[in-house]
């Protein structure tokens, strides 16, 4: 895989396409917020952390309250991780 240079300028296709099947992307989310996002988290325990690991084009593989999970999900899926900000 080439990784372009900083200052390269993607579309939004193009940034979804990149890394497709190579790199996964998590971030953690308040309670509240990823309740808005993802209706399905209210099955979760009470935890007012979660995280999230999406696929490069922005599919959820995986809503935890644990942070380690994401980085076993990214393990079963081949996936390297890097953090959203």
């Amino acid at each position: 895989m080439k990784f372009p240079s900083a200052a390269t300028a993607f579309e939004t296709d193009q940034l979804a396409a990149f890394g497709a099947g190579h790199l996964g992307y998590f971030r953690a989310f308040d309670r509240e917020e990823a309740l808005r996002q993802f209706p399905d988290a209210e099955r979760l325990k009470s935890a007012e952390k979660l995280w999230a690991l999406f696929r490069a084009d922005g599919t959820l593989l995986l809503l935890t309250e644990n942070r380690t999970s994401i980085f076993f999900k990214a393990m079963e899926e081949d996936l390297k991780t890097v953090t959203l900000h």
